[in-house]
């Protein structure tokens, strides 16, 4: 596992990574509900907004869409009656609706074939190869259309179309040309202060009539949106590109159901968009500032009531475990009340280990000096033994009474040797069997008695061996050592003792006699019959083996043991 990946696992262990989740769970439903309340509201406010804009564009093009939709009206009057009445007096018909109303300069009807024989100024003409007279037949319905010069005016107009039907027989088309003039009405008058510009489109995204004109209405219409699509999208406010370059709002409005509709635009700085970006970042935003607060007087909360206390008690603990008793006294700063307990059970456990441990280094200290006097004792006492023996030795006549009483009054010495040996230890429970070793081989040197003594060569590794294990082999060692003494026979020779311990715990204690020159040793294994029984009673205690040979003038008696580990 990576190491950044290892510290992030274990930081959402902590308490601080555990705290925030639980928060996020708890604000989780509150920050949903704020979210959800606040696009209720941002809904709400555009449909307010929609609303508004719209009945904004309807109010400035009221007198226009009265306009237009008086014509349509009339347009239907004159196609019920030319159906009934028929074409012979549509001339009289059409020249007396002209006269009759200001709003038009010319009425006319025209056959599905396009050709125009009846009209408001008499005039016959073939309008077939016309833009307006393919659209009205293509629409077989009412159109309103913007035509820059008309073909018997010559003159800008507006066209309202109405199909005349005899049955299901479409017989024609009644024309009303209203002036241009009359159509944009206030359109063409003074811009309004808030920036709006209004556009009238029909159906095919022909512009009728513009506040500022056609020609300039470019410039305010949105370039992303193509205008016969903006039926689809009626009753509808939306954000665009113009087509100079700018950004500005939108709205769609219909002028003249299924004819004609109205197109609203603002600069983005007249209206405030409901739901825009700040209005979403703020819906997300007031939650996640309330999970951050919540998070925030948590983590502080619990920093200051619990983490801090935590620490120190931590700490105290740290340093209580190292051994550091100077201050082992825990003062908290105003912790809870769960903590001021903890805080009296560690000062209570403190001060009871601090005493147990007073207590125990003076029984130690006490066993210490009663163990030293107990080896000091025993020590003396042998050898006092050992004095006494060689005082009765000197009664002593025959000279195997005599070895006899030396060989007891050497073991007696050895063991008194081992107690002085164990009286330098008394505070370890461990014994260095080097130490040991030497002390047998130094006090064999150091009384001889009637033996010739050879060189001693040592080669010895320290070896930490409980005292079950040290006193046998020290005792083991003397008989050995006192062995190969005997078995070298004054010859000149040296003796060696090795004492090693491998990786495996095993120890090896090797002791040879290298004679000077050739004479007649007894066997291997020919050993005094005591000194027997004592070496196979320490192999027993120490669960070992021993191997003895003689080879080449050289007798080598070697013992192999296993380290005991006690707890193991």
């Amino acid at each position: 596992m990576p190491t950044r990946l290892k510290a992030m696992v274990r930081w959402t262990r902590t308490l601080p990574a555990r705290i925030v989740g639980l928060m996020t769970i708890a604000m989780l439903p509150v920050g949903l509900i704020a979210i959800y309340q606040t696009q209720v509201v941002i809904d709400s406010a555009r449909t307010i907004k929609r609303g508004a804009l719209m009945s904004q564009i309807d109010s400035e093009a009221a007198k226009e869409r009265e306009l237009i939709e008086n014509a349509l009206a009339a347009s239907r009057g004159l196609s019920v009656l030319i159906s009934r009445l028929g074409v012979a007096n549509c001339d009289d018909l059409l020249r007396g609706f002209v006269d009759g109303n200001t709003t038009y300069i010319f009425a006319g009807f025209v056959q599905t074939s396009g050709l125009m024989e009846c009209s408001s100024n008499g005039e016959v003409r073939d309008l077939s190869d016309r833009v307006t007279f393919r659209t009205a037949i293509d629409r077989d319905g009412p159109t309103v259309q913007f035509v820059a010069q008309g073909a018997v005016t010559g003159r800008t107009i507006v066209i309202v179309t109405q199909p005349v039907r005899d049955g299901d027989r479409t017989l024609g088309f009644v024309t009303l040309s209203i002036p241009h003039a009359i159509v944009v009405g206030q359109l063409d008058g003074p811009l309004p202060e808030n920036g709006l510009r209004l556009a009238a489109i029909d159906p095919s995204g022909s512009i009728l009539a513009a506040t500022g004109g056609v020609e300039g209405a470019s410039g305010f219409l949105p370039t992303d949106e193509r205008l016969e699509e903006l039926v689809e999208r009626e009753g509808e406010t939306f954000r665009a590109r113009t087509r100079d370059g700018g950004e500005r709002f939108f709205a769609v409005s219909s002028m003249v159901p299924d004819t004609v509709l109205l197109l609203g635009s603002w600069p983005l700085s007249a209206v405030s968009e409901a739901g825009g970006a700040s209005q979403v970042w703020l819906a997300t935003s007031l939650p996640v500032l309330m999970w951050l607060a919540g998070v925030g007087v948590a983590l502080f909360g619990m920093e200051r009531l619990v983490v801090r206390h935590v620490a120190q008690l931590r700490s105290a603990m740290r340093r209580f475990a190292l051994g550091d008793r100077s201050s082992s006294s825990l003062e908290l700063r105003d912790p809870p009340s769960e903590l001021e307990e903890a805080q009296r059970a560690f000062n209570r456990m403190a001060l009871l280990i601090a005493d147990s441990e007073v207590r125990r280094e003076q029984d130690l200290k006490d066993k210490e000096v009663l163990l030293r006097e107990v080896h000091h004792r025993v020590k003396n006492n042998l050898q006092l033994i050992a004095s006494i023996m060689n005082m009765q030795a000197r009664d002593l006549e025959t000279e195997e009474s005599k070895h006899v009483v030396a060989e007891l009054q050497r073991r007696v010495r050895g063991m008194a040797v081992l107690h002085k040996a164990l009286y330098n230890t008394p505070a370890s429970t461990m014994v260095d069997a080097a130490d040991l070793v030497n002390a047998v081989v130094q006090d064999a040197n150091d009384n001889p008695g009637s033996r010739v003594v050879p060189g001693i060569d040592s080669k010895l590794q320290s070896v930490d061996l409980y005292p079950d294990q040290a006193v046998p082999l020290s005792l083991l060692v003397a008989e050995t050592l006192n062995e190969a003494i005997r078995r070298e026979n004054g010859s000149g020779g040296r003796i060696d003792v090795d004492l090693s311990a491998s990786e495996d715990g095993e120890v090896t204690l090797s002791i040879g006699a290298h004679e000077a020159h050739e004479v007649q040793t007894p066997r291997p294994g020919n050993l005094d019959g005591l000194a027997h029984k004592m070496i196979t009673a320490f192999l027993r205690q120490l669960d070992g083996k021993m191997e003895t040979s003689s080879d080449h003038g050289c007798y080598r008696i070697k013992v192999k043991f296993p380290r005991a580990i006690y707890g193991a």
